[in-house]
This record gives structure tokens, sequence and C-alpha cells, in this order.
């Protein structure tokens, strides 16, 4: 174990992460059951996966552990990529926020596939930095695995970049338009997601600066770090979605896609009566 971390892992710090872990995809979950939200459940399996991860840190700590590839494996894989859920519900978050309340021509990508595109990148880098982990834990090849774990890092690190892009790209839109006053009920939704892309990027940036410096580099032996640039922004970019559960203001009420469909009706309306009114006319001459 200190060989791969440059120390033996704090029982006490993992076992609270993995307790708030627990705890928080439980309260998500209850979002998802109560409204069935079954889009989010990328969340709870997040939490889950990552809370285990530190269940396994918490192992390796002891003694008898610290030489077992297999429980250094399990903790590498699932601390590593299991966040990589949270990722994947910002883009589906997205994706909805686009497709019931934004509309297709506040995205550069169209709606039906915004979730898609993301996801497969997620689930690529998923792979490669979960198959990097694999490599990584044994000395033999921990060079080759490190390498394989930086590229996936960068390729995730790149893919959420141009993600947060058209976020914010999305929001410059809907605000050049003026067709919004910024009350309505669905920017709430909005808001959350930029609010934990913003701690996500925080993380992302700490994970490729651990994985292009090496597993000997300050930042990377320093266990503290890992809790204050990659647990604790985490914490807090799932954390903001407890209270402001995106299905609870997603429901198409007063989004310009609505009014756009309302405005289409109306205008159809006119037309059936300006039509019917004519006809009207020429019948009475």
């Amino acid at each position: 174990v200190a060989l791969i971390f440059g120390y033996v892992p704090n029982q006490t710090a993992a076992i609270i992460a993995a307790a708030f872990y627990f705890c928080f995809g439980a309260m998500l979950a209850f979002h998802i059951i109560r409204l069935r939200n079954w889009w989010g459940l990328a969340l709870p399996i997040g939490t889950l996966g990552s809370g285990l991860g530190f269940i396994t840190r918490y192992i390796l700590a002891e003694p008898v552990h610290q030489t077992s590839k297999t429980i250094m494996i399990l903790e590498e894989v699932l601390t590593l990529c299991f966040p990589a859920c949270f990722l994947a519900f910002n883009y589906i978050v997205y994706g909805r926020l686009v497709l019931l309340c934004l509309g297709a021509r506040h995205s550069v990508i169209r709606p039906q596939w915004v979730s898609t595109f993301f996801i497969l990148s997620d689930v690529s880098t998923f792979v490669i930095q979960g198959a990097g982990a694999v490599f990584v834990v044994q000395p033999e090849h921990h060079d080759l695995g490190a390498k394989i774990v930086e590229t996936g890092v960068i390729l995730q690190t790149i893919s959420f970049a141009i993600f947060s892009t058209m976020l914010l790209q999305s929001y410059i839109s809907v605000r050049r338009e003026r067709t919004t006053n910024g009350s309505e009920i669905w920017w709430r939704a909005y808001q959350a997601v930029a609010f934990s892309s913003t701690f996500i990027v925080i993380r992302s940036i700490y994970r490729m600066i651990t994985s292009i410096e090496g597993s000997s580099s300050t930042i990377s032996t320093t266990e503290i770090y890992l809790y204050l640039l990659d647990v604790l922004p985490l914490m807090i970019a799932i954390g903001v979605y407890i209270p402001f559960w995106p299905g609870n203001y997603m429901t198409g009420e007063d989004s310009i896609v609505q009014r756009a469909t309302t405005g289409e009706h109306h205008k159809l309306t006119s037309l059936e009566a300006g039509s019917r009114e004519l006809l009207a006319s020429s019948g009475d001459a």
C-alpha cells in the first residue's frame, strides 16, 4: 500500500467519507423513488460505488491486507472510476433541461444526442481508467497503469470541459434571446447543475494533476489533498441535489419549449379562424 499510495490510508477519514457517501446516496435515492425519476439512478449508483471504495480503503489500512492486490485494485477502480456516475448525472440533467425547458435552439448538440454523446464519452473514460487501475497496483506494471489512468483522466477532463462550455453557451443563448425573466422554476435545475459542475471541474483538475505528476509527487503522496480536492468537491457536487432535486423543477412548467408550443398553437388557431371567416365571407357573396 505504502509503495503505491506513498502512505498508509487513514482509517478514520476513510470510514467518514464512506458514511457520507452512503447517507447522500440514501437521500438521493429517496427523491428518485418518490418522483419515479429513474433517469437519476446514476447518482445513487455512484455514491454506492464510491462509498464501497472508501470501505476497501479502510480495509487496506489493516496490516494483514496491505499487500492484497485484489483489494487495492477494487479500491482504485471504485474511488477513481465510480465518480464518473456523477458526471453522467449532470449530462442527463442538462439533456433533459434542453429537451423539456430550453429548447433545441439553445444547444449546440441536438437534445436527443446530448446525454448519449457525453455518457458514451464517460463510459469510455471509465473503462480506460478502470483498466489502468488494474495495472497501477502491480509494481511491475505500475508505470504502464499510470499512463493508462492519465490518458483516461485527461480525456474525461476534456469531455467535461466541453460539456461545461455547452452549459455556459446555453445560458448565454437564453439570456441573449430575452424570453425569460430568470424567475422560472426550471432555472433552479440549471443553477443546481451549474453549481455541481463547478466542483466537478475542481476535482477533475486535481485528478489530472496527480495523474500527470505521478504517484511520487507531493500532491499524490499527501492524503489530505485527496479529501480536500477530490472527496469534498464531489460531496458538494452531489450534495446540492439533496435540497435542489432537478426533477422537482424540470416539469416543463413555464418553459421556453412550452411557450413556443403554445405560441404555435395560437398561430394555427388564428389561421384556422381566419380561413373559416374567409370561407364564410365567400359563401355570403
